[in-house]
């Protein structure tokens, strides 16, 4: 049996002790309950968590995930290698790569790969 946490408007509005509109408390409370009930999961499921953002390496775009919470960087690297092939030895100075791994981020050229290492890793 699941339990979501559901705060109530009043709830939230007595604990910010704020006067705003229901609608917009509403709005509040549910993504509050979303945030707390993702976060109880992860934690039961023990998933590590990501942090995503996207950048560019000589002009092509890249998507990238900051891996949090213990993140077993060597195993991922050896993991990568072994999946995706090798990379640049140099970082992101060779132009082109299918993969990089720089500033505790791995950059990936395609969704397809960003979520295959989401997959692997977050269990």
């Amino acid at each position: 049996m699941s339990h979501t946490f559901n705060p109530k408007i009043h709830h939230v509005k007595a604990a910010c002790n704020i006067n705003i509109a229901d609608d917009y408390m509403e709005d509040i409370a549910k993504q509050m309950a979303k945030a707390i009930d993702t976060e109880v999961l992860m934690t039961t499921m023990d998933w590590k968590s990501f942090e995503y953002s996207d950048g560019r390496v000589y002009g092509a775009r890249y998507l990238t995930v900051h891996p949090l919470n213990g993140a077993k960087w060597n195993e991922m690297m050896a993991w990568m290698v072994e999946t995706f092939g090798p990379t640049a030895h140099d970082g992101v100075w060779t132009p082109g790569m299918r993969w990089y791994a720089n500033n505790a981020k791995f950059w990936f050229r395609n969704q397809k790969d960003l979520d295959w290492f989401v997959l692997r890793w977050s269990s």
